[in-house]
């Protein structure tokens, strides 16, 4: 089921002046539930929410998402101008800490700084899924990372997911993307894995289990967590 919606994960966090921000499809969402299962914490923290395309059908499932991100594209009841990368970050996930003691991560990150979203991201929460490409798998320098980083699954997302398109793109778009992606998952723990399973599931098929309903298309939505009204104020 094609959305419409744009995709991808190329957000560039560090320039609140170039919204160059690719919105995740909906089809990316469900592989993750069926392949996580209740591995996958009731409460979430999104720190780059975008438009809410994961944050909205999460909460409509009975997930109690934090969203946060650098810009502001939309995301209902969430607080902008919050970059993950800095020190801002600490004072949300203490305060996730306090509210709901275990808590995860769960974003498409920018790829450019993937790394940095995860180290942060593992520093912060026990559990931390992030959405990437396969290609993501590749490169010397991250062999030992993974290991040091806590990578405990990779969930291949087998088919195509829809069409990458930049947010405000106005012209011709196609329905599938070229490149494959993964749900990449990482927990922290003292015994340090350097082998990891990975498995193949299908959004097609993950869909059917998980409709998107019509609630699930994030609205404009300027609203703000009253958990962060004192840290915009």
């Amino acid at each position: 089921m094609t959305t419409g919606f744009v995709t991808g994960n190329m957000r560039n966090t560090q320039d609140a002046a170039d919204p160059n921000f690719y919105a995740t499809c909906y089809e990316a969402l469900p592989p993750l539930l069926v392949a996580e299962g209740k591995r996958l914490p009731k409460a979430l923290w999104e720190p780059a929410c975008g438009n809410g395309a994961l944050v909205v059908p999460l909460r409509n499932r009975g997930y109690e998402v934090t969203a946060t991100d650098l810009n502001e594209y939309g995301c209902p009841v969430s607080i902008t101008g919050l970059d993950f990368l800095s020190s801002g970050a600490q004072s949300v996930a203490a305060q996730l800490s306090v509210d709901h003691g275990h808590y995860g991560i769960i974003t498409n990150p920018p790829f450019n700084r993937a790394e940095e979203f995860v180290e942060i991201g593992v520093s912060l929460a026990p559990y931390v899924a992030v959405l990437c490409r396969l290609a993501f798998l590749e490169s010397e320098g991250r062999m030992n990372w993974f290991s040091r980083v806590g990578l405990s699954r990779v969930h291949v997302i087998g088919e195509r997911l829809p069409m990458m398109h930049k947010y405000g793109h106005e012209g011709p778009k196609l329905d599938k993307g070229a490149m494959a992606f993964c749900w990449f998952i990482f927990e922290r723990s003292k015994r340090v894995k350097h082998q990891v399973p990975l498995r193949w599931v299908s959004w097609k098929k993950s869909v059917r289990r998980f409709p998107q309903r019509p609630e699930d298309i994030p609205p404009t939505a300027k609203e703000v967590l009253p958990l962060f009204r004192a840290l915009s104020a």
